[in-house]
Order: structure tokens, then sequence, then C-alpha cells
């Protein structure tokens, strides 16, 4: 007995002596433990570029954020603007519907806020008592502002910047291939792009990492052959390069008409300051700018400095002309309706030489250790939370 009291004596001492160590050192034991434990693995000259990849896949991660942001926005706009301007009519609900909606959501916002403070009970049938209202009015104000909200679409459609791109619709498309380009770089970088690894299950692991390295390679190297496929078409198709061009000549074609285009976008930026305050007041967008307004506008807007002054003449109107739409013109002759969907389509061979830098950092990332060439890798991470929530109502049963 004398002997278990020594003994347990000794063990309460030792406790107390080590939880005054970690009081002493001002930190607790378990971060001590931590920080005794070895660095990450992985060689020393991969560490810049394990940092870097890392500070990558972050910048994406908020980019597509705000990609899907502006798509949803873009695609919102879209269907309230249709569904407010639609005109009055048998057989079209449209209009109804929208206001139904908006009626519902507002009344029911409003009523939550105003019975905030009262009872559940009595918030409840407040907010559902307003959204019922809401969308029982609807009909009594189908007609309010459809003229107004149409002027406000066929402005954003037909006379400004979105004009180039191709109206809101045009500008939904471009961010989804911009969503879908992010998502593949940031599959990559994780390791869980699309590949067929039936093979490399069953190869020794001495010879995955090669394997693994050449794999990455190859995949870059069909990406970068992805790059030019994407350009040169789009320089053939878009701005008028001829096939037997060099490459050489194909890249200063585009690059002149780029800048083309990106002039034209910054003139008719311009034309959008002009035209809100009138698109605000409920001004028709394509009665507002007389022929004299828009011929000082053009010999304000600076063409002569870009254009041959013939050419800038064919864009000039009469002065007695109807009014014009404050849509620019190229003096060219070139359309510009949907003007920037040539440059934006860039974004294939851009997000193909992205995914391709991915392929050989993930390459370099194998050779210094810092990533697994184990197929089930990439997983290892989703398979270990789900494991632990598994064992932890065990262990709590336990």
């Amino acid at each position: 007995m004398a002997n278990e009291a020594d003994s347990e004596k000794d063990g309460n001492a030792g406790e107390e002596s080590a939880g005054g160590a970690a009081k002493e050192s001002g930190e607790p034991a378990e971060a001590k433990d931590a920080k005794e434990k070895p660095a990450s693995k992985g060689k020393a000259w991969g560490a810049p570029i394990a940092r870097f990849e890392a500070g990558w896949t972050r910048l994406e991660t908020r980019l597509i954020t705000w990609v899907l942001i502006a798509q949803l926005l873009s695609m919102v706009a879209w269907v309230l603007l249709s569904g407010l301007s639609s005109p009055v009519q048998s057989g079209n609900a449209s209009g109804l519907v929208m206001r139904a909606v908006i009626g519902a959501v507002a009344l029911g916002f409003g009523a939550y806020f105003a019975t905030r403070k009262r009872d559940a009970l009595q918030r409840n049938l407040a907010v559902v008592g307003a959204i019922v209202v809401g969308v029982l009015i609807a009909k009594a104000w189908r007609t309010v502002g459809v003229d107004y909200f149409d002027n406000v679409r066929a402005w954003l459609q037909e006379g400004s910047t979105l004009t180039l791109m191709g109206g809101l619709r045009g500008v939904a498309t471009r961010l989804t291939l911009w969503l879908a380009l992010l998502g593949g770089s940031l599959a990559t970088a994780s390791g869980k792009h699309i590949n067929i690894d039936v093979v490399f299950r069953f190869v020794p692991k001495r010879a995955r990492l090669p394997i693994a390295v050449v794999n990455y390679t190859a995949a870059a190297l069909v990406c970068l052959g992805a790059v030019w496929g994407f350009f040169d078409h789009i320089a053939i198709e878009s701005y008028g390069a001829k096939a037997d061009d060099p490459a050489g000549q194909k890249v200063h074609i585009a690059m002149e008409r780029m800048g083309d285009h990106l002039f034209l976008a910054r003139k008719q930026i311009g034309l959008d300051f002009k035209s809100l305050p009138h698109i605000v007041k409920g001004d028709r967008f394509d009665r507002w700018m007389s022929a004299k307004e828009w011929n000082d506008w053009v010999k304000d807007a600076g063409f002569d400095g870009r254009y041959p002054k013939e050419l800038v003449d064919t864009i000039v109107v009469p002065e007695d002309a109807p009014p014009h739409t404050p849509l620019v013109l190229a003096p060219d002759g070139e359309s510009t309706r949907g003007i920037l969907v040539h440059d934006l389509s860039l974004v294939f061979p851009f997000g193909m030489l992205v995914i391709a830098l991915r392929f050989l950092l993930r390459a370099l990332l194998a050779l210094s250790g810092h990533i697994e060439v184990d197929p089930d890798a990439a997983h290892k991470e989703e398979i270990g939370h789900h494991g632990e929530a598994a064992a932890a109502p065990e262990k709590g049963g336990a």
C-alpha cells in the first residue's frame, strides 16, 4: 500500500512538473509538441515552387468566385429585365409572374423586418400574409414600367458596351467559359483532373515517379499544342489572317485588330456615360442623340489619330439626318456588334496555357517530393475526413 501511495505521488508530481513547465513556457504542451514535429517533406529547392503554386491557387479561387458572382448577376439582370419589359398581351404571363415574385419578395422582407421583435408565430404569419398579398397585387401593376424597362434592356443589348460583347446573354456565355477553364486549372493543381490510372496502379512504386513526370510533361505539351491551335483558328476566323501566313504575321494581325477593338471599346464607354442620364430619365436610347451631336462626338473622339481621315469621314452623317443610335462605328467598316467576342474568345488559348503551366509545376513538385504520385493521393484528405467522422461516434460511445 505504501509503495502504491508513493508511486501515485510520484505520478502526480510528474504531471505537476509537466504542467509547470508548460506554464513557464507560456504555451500548451500540445503546441510545444507540434513545434517539435519534423518539417514538411520535400526538397528545399521545391519549396519556392510550392509556395508560388499555393499563391496561384488562392488567386484562382478568388477569381472563380467573382466570375461566378458576375455570371449570376448577368443572368439575373437578363431575366429581370426581360420579365419587366414583356409587352401586355394575352398569352404572355412572364411580366405578371416576374411582378408577383418581386412583390412577394419585397413585401415578405418588409414584413419580416417590421415584425422581427415579435414572437415567432406572429412574425411567420405576417411574412406569409405579405407574400400572399405580393402575389395577389401583381396584376394591379402589370403595366407599370413596361416601356421604361424595355428601353433599358434595348439600350444594354443594342447601344452600350455590352452590345460589343453580344449583350447580357453573350457576357454570361463568356463567363461560363472562364468558369470551365478556371475549374480545369484548379483541378489540375489538386491532381483531380480527368485521367486514366488503371495501368498506373499496377506499376511498381519505384517506377511511379518517373512515369508521373512523363505523364505531366506530355499533358503540358498537348495543352501547349492546343494553345496554338485555338489561337490559329481565332486569328484566321476572327482577325482575318490567312491560313498560310507565318506564325509571326498571324500574331501581328491579331495584336493590331485587338488594338482597334480596345480603342472602339473605350470610345463606347465614353458614349455610355453620355447615354446613362438620358436612359435614367426615360428618354429613348436611340433618339436622344442628334446627328450634330454625333458628328461633334466623332470629331472629338480621336478617330483621326488611329484611322485615315477618308475612313473617318465615312461615319460622319448629314446634319439633317434622323437621331443617331449611340453605338460606336468602326471607320474601316467592321461591324461593332459583338466585336469584343473575338477578343474574349482568346480565353481558350490563355486558359490552355495556364493548364499547361499547371502540369509543368506539378511535375516539378513531384520531383521535389512536395506532392505524392500515389493514384489516391488527391483524395486522401477527403477519405481521412470521412474516416474521422465515422470513428468519432465509436470513440464517444466507448
